[in-house]
């Protein structure tokens, strides 16, 4: 009888006692109109080395991932949220507590019509395009060895020097920005 006693209170420390690290977590929704189909449809999945699971939010995008091991942790959301986030890391140590504010946004936030006004400075004289895809640069040379656009017309050095556009990787998606301002630094 003392043994079972001894067995039971055993397994009753080990499990009272034997939590582990927690991850609570908020969305920060960037689009408020949403936040109905946000809050009703959206899953976060945890991916650890020994564990996958995942949770839905709640009505106020909060979720909450309890009794993790320490280690890599990495969060997925689904539906994805734009621009695209693949995942979020962390490395959880023991019994660690993290509280993440996770921006998510249900639907693109650029603007596909062809507007280069900058949102911060609203101008367009410093805006160049960005460029996505493999970009080939093909120069031309005259029998001199001046080096000219297709035309024949002789490129200058200030010409050379200016910057047309900014080189946005070679990913394609279906939500990326369209515009890079110079003087404000940001994509649009």
């Amino acid at each position: 009888m003392k043994e079972k006693l001894f067995l039971c209170f055993l397994l009753t420390s080990f499990f009272c006692f034997s939590q582990g690290g927690r991850i609570n977590g908020k969305l920060i929704l960037k689009d408020v109109e949403n936040y109905k189909k946000v809050s009703e449809n959206t899953f976060i999945i945890l991916k650890t080395s020994k564990r996958i699971d995942s949770v839905k939010v709640d009505k106020d995008l909060n979720f909450v991932f309890e009794n993790l091991e320490a280690g890599p942790v990495r969060i997925y959301l689904n539906p994805r949220t734009y621009p695209l986030n693949r995942f979020y890391k962390h490395s959880l140590k023991e019994n660690e507590i993290i509280n993440l504010e996770i921006p998510y946004c249900s639907v693109c936030p650029y603007n596909k019509e062809n507007d280069n006004i900058c949102p911060v400075c609203h101008k367009n004289d410093n805006v160049i395009p960005i460029k996505y895809g493999l970009i080939a640069k093909i120069t031309y040379e005259d029998k001199n060895g001046n080096e000219t656009d297709k035309n024949g017309k002789i490129i200058s050095k200030e010409e050379k020097e200016k910057i047309t556009y900014k080189q946005g990787g070679c990913v394609i998606s279906d939500c990326h920005s369209n515009w890079f301002c110079q003087l404000d630094q940001i994509d649009f």
